[in-house]
């Protein structure tokens, strides 16, 4: 880990290092967000949506999940649960599926 300072530009130097890992070359655009109270820096060539497709690719058979209409019922348990504080979380569940 390193540390560096903010410029009076609000600038910062990212190392080499950070920069090759995450494909960033000059003039390469990048997004910038908080998360979990963590600054994080994407390429803009970053597609959320692929990411989201890794991290799930095993989960389907995981779950049991055998058609689209599987999954899509789970979405559906999913908005209930943010509306009702006593109903079933299909998040939660799935976390500790999977914990």
């Amino acid at each position: 880990m390193e540390c560096t300072l903010v410029n009076s530009d609000g600038q910062i130097r990212i190392p080499k290092e950070i920069l090759t890992q995450l494909g960033i070359e000059k003039d390469t655009k990048v997004y910038f967000y908080q998360r979990y109270g963590e600054l994080v820096i994407k390429p803009a060539s970053y597609d959320p949506l692929k990411e989201l497709q890794k991290l799930c690719e095993n989960m389907a058979s995981d779950m049991g999940w055998e058609t689209g209409e599987d999954i899509v019922e789970f979405c559906r348990e999913y908005r209930k649960a943010r509306h009702s504080k006593n109903a079933y979380n299909p998040i939660i569940t799935l976390c500790h599926h999977h914990g």
